[in-house]
């Protein structure tokens, strides 16, 4: 399972360097540009990816993927028509998105409530319960998450338009929305999956969202989301965003996303952890025949 640091991250610096090296003997090399571009976006740094994509688009404008890629990157709607091959998994990332009252009272709040977490289950249709080969999570209990629930609704409401916009999602139910609260703690990870899938419980799911807080200084590493490309041919199937846990922001992304957690490690105090306000908003029911 990728994750931060190591060897992966020596990898990657390593290919990006001779990249570089390479396009400043041939500045035009479209597939040097798409490739750094790729390999940006897996280290997390989107600014250095956003500026690869664009040159490959100033070398070759009809390049249907660096035009999506540009749009999710650079905050545009996302064009009409995906491209059949290259997709990045579209995503909108929003910073201080927490009201300051409702950031310290989670921050206060939810660490120090550590008896009224428990391991996580997986819904699968075919196969339900805890499976630690799966994720290693904890949820808190339903009691306390309406607390936060009651809370945390409003604010997010007030983006849902603009998540809409940029991710060209129509018909979201704004009273269908799912809320959990997780912690991630030494070792916590969640493996590649999909938050909508062909069963009951699942499959109106639209939208994936997630909001991170944590103590500062940031008392773990790794926990990064990865969200894995669409349409890619074999050869670069493993290609994803890695977007880092940072206090206080939010990303929501397609629910049909391929998506994993890399494993965190942090000390052994419960607050030490790795916080979340999570879940899914689905689409508006259709009457059937409609």
């Amino acid at each position: 399972m990728p994750s931060r640091g190591g060897d992966a991250e020596e990898l990657f610096d390593k290919a990006a360097a001779a990249l570089r090296r390479m396009l400043k003997v041939e500045p035009r090399n479209a597939a040097a540009l798409a490739r750094l571009g790729d390999i940006e976006r897996s280290r997390g740094d989107f600014a250095a990816a956003l500026t690869a994509y664009r040159r490959l688009l100033a070398v070759a404008p009809a390049d249907a993927s660096a035009a999506w890629a540009v749009a999710v990157l650079g905050g545009d709607r996302l064009p009409e028509a995906p491209p059949p091959v290259g997709r990045i998994a579209p995503f909108v990332r929003m910073t201080d998105f927490l009201p300051s009252a409702l950031r310290d009272r989670l921050l206060r709040d939810v660490p120090a409530a550590s008896e009224r977490f428990a391991p996580g289950s997986v819904t699968t249709g075919a196969d339900e319960g805890i499976n630690l080969k799966v994720r290693n999570v904890l949820v808190l209990d339903e009691p306390t998450r309406r607390e936060v629930r009651s809370r945390f609704l409003p604010k997010l409401r007030t983006v849902l338009p603009e998540v809409q916009r940029r991710l060209r999602v129509e018909d979201l139910d704004m009273e269908r929305i799912e809320m959990t609260v997780t912690a991630l703690l030494n070792g916590g990870f969640y493996a590649a999956h999909r938050d909508a899938a062909d069963h009951l419980e699942t499959r109106d799911r639209l939208v994936s969202y997630v909001c991170y807080f944590h103590r500062a200084p940031r008392p773990f590493v790794g926990g990064d989301l990865l969200l894995h490309d669409a349409g890619r041919p074999a050869v670069s199937a493993r290609a994803f965003s890695r977007i880092e846990p940072l206090c206080d922001s939010i990303v929501f992304f397609p629910s049909d996303c391929l998506h994993e957690i890399t494993p965190v490690a942090c000390g052994a105090e419960f607050g030490d952890g790795r916080f979340t306000v999570n879940g899914w908003i689905s689409g508006v029911r259709r009457p059937a025949g409609a």
